[in-house]
């Protein structure tokens, strides 16, 4: 009986150690997850001091700071972006075919980039037609291929104006370029 009572004081002590180490653990995920948030609030500005003044009556006036990111938008001259999809356009007069991807730039107006977002479909849709009456003879110098991106930019810009009164497009890049 005298070993048999041991033996089961010696399986309780088995039972603590795992809690303890379970609870260890716990605690340790949970400290690391404190200090993850408190990190991040931190490094995003979460607690960074509000200047105050006080108006006449006494009442709290918060004054707003100047964002950084105000002053960066600002200073952006040129706005680059690419249209996600690919082109694939038949060559007039041929069975070849004009497969290009495109980007944009514009000046300073985030507005712009959204626009040809929204307004995709349409967009796409005025590059093929215009892109189709091309055949293989008038895509073959650089002269040629800007002529092509001027095109598209005045159809681009077109189509903005239809919809949102208002065009933006600077310049249109090809940024992938192939005929078979």
């Amino acid at each position: 009986m005298a070993n048999k009572e041991e033996v089961d004081v010696n399986g309780d002590e088995k039972k603590r150690g795992g809690l303890v180490k379970i609870f260890l653990l716990a605690l340790i995920g949970i400290l690391v997850i404190v200090i993850s948030v408190g990190g991040t609030l931190f490094l995003t500005g979460f607690f960074d001091e509000k200047p105050v003044e006080f108006d006449k009556d006494g009442n709290v006036i918060v004054l707003e700071v100047e964002d950084e990111t105000d002053q960066k938008e600002t200073d952006i001259s040129q706005i680059y972006s690419e249209m996600e999809r690919k082109f694939t356009v038949n060559l007039a007069g041929s069975r070849q075919f004009f497969q290009f991807s495109l980007g944009f730039m514009t000046k300073n107006d985030p507005d712009t980039v959204t626009n040809v977002y929204n307004h995709e479909l349409a967009i796409r849709s005025a590059i093929i037609l215009e892109v189709s009456t091309y055949s293989k003879d008038q895509l073959t110098t650089a002269t040629d291929k800007q002529n092509v991106a001027d095109t598209i930019k005045m159809r681009m810009n077109q189509v903005l104006i239809g919809f949102e009164n208002t065009g933006g497009i600077e310049e249109v890049f090809f940024t992938e370029f192939l005929i078979q």
